[in-house]
């Protein structure tokens, strides 16, 4: 089992590695699992990176590491707000990454004229033409502005439109904007410990043809506090899952309807540990009610 706090960063990407079983590791040898956007011929890879606070903190130094780290294991979408959209866009447009980087950037601005001048102050940052994914965080303010939004994709300045929220409480605002088709993204919270998704939203963006990211795999580092100085299944390691991050996010892509889960780390060897779940298997269904119970047991 990989320790996430016992490493330091002298250990070095090469011995990290070396920690790594051969059938999960990217090292040149496979690639990350990749799930279809619906409605496009475009894939995303499976295990993304959030809004790391190195990013808005500018720090260049660590965020082009984890960036680097990022590439190097196939990864492909980004979420970038506010001050994270300039630090990862400066980073895509140095290493030329636009064609495999996928950024979902949020847009505050409180009309179209403003939205399309925010939009392209984040083009001239990070190059190209168009936005990947415009999301928005109230649900009702989509809905309220839903032609607005509609008008920056028919104008090219994005090619996707999305929602983004974290508590439950959004969930039916969210299915009615897919049951309208309004929505190309949902980006929602789905874990072990907060499973309500799984009842009815999720089910619906499978309906709906609406692709589906998830955050807060580890519920803000509280998911750690509950797994910390537990004894690790080995049975696990059936699925390729070799720490209790990886146990997290792996029972999270086994569900069919998640395209893409956030994992949010200014620390490089996390970044490592987190990727490690895009490879290899996942858990069936009755592994994942085993894993369901050694979590609610902790709870």
């Amino acid at each position: 089992m990989i320790d996430r706090r016992e490493f330091t960063y002298s250990v070095g990407l090469a011995a990290l590695a070396a920690m790594v079983p051969p059938e999960v590791s990217a090292l040149g040898r496979l690639s990350m699992q990749r799930r279809a956007i619906p409605g496009s011929d475009e894939t995303l890879a499976i295990v993304g990176l959030g809004n790391a606070q190195v990013f808005y903190e500018g720090d260049m130094e660590t965020s082009r590491e984890l960036i680097r780290i990022f590439l190097e294991h196939c990864g492909s979408y980004v979420d970038t707000g506010w001050g994270a959209r300039e630090t990862v866009g400066k980073i895509m447009r140095e290493n030329d990454a636009h064609e495999q980087l996928f950024l979902g950037t949020y847009v505050e601005g409180e009309d179209l004229p403003s939205m399309r001048a925010e939009i392209h102050r984040i083009l001239d940052v990070q190059g190209g033409e168009s936005l990947d994914l415009v999301q928005i965080m109230p649900p009702d303010d989509f809905s309220r502005r839903r032609e607005q939004f509609a008008a920056l994709k028919e104008e090219g300045l994005t090619r996707y439109l999305g929602v983004a929220r974290y508590a439950k409480q959004f969930y039916p605002q969210m299915m009615k904007l897919m049951e309208d088709s309004a929505l190309d993204f949902i980006q929602i919270n789905y874990s072990m410990m907060e499973p309500e998704a799984a009842d009815d939203i999720l089910p619906l963006a499978q309906e709906t043809g609406t692709a589906v990211i998830i955050n807060r795999p580890f519920i803000n580092g509280g998911y750690f506090g509950l797994v910390r100085g537990q004894e690790f299944p080995e049975w696990a390691a059936e699925f390729d899952c070799h720490s209790w991050a990886q146990f997290s996010l792996k029972y999270i892509l086994a569900h069919p309807a998640v395209n893409c889960v956030l994992t949010e780390t200014s620390n490089p060897e996390h970044a490592f540990d987190n990727l490690g779940a895009g490879f290899g298997r996942l858990p069936d269904i009755n592994q994942r009610q085993r894993m369901e119970v050694v979590i609610r047991a902790l709870m």
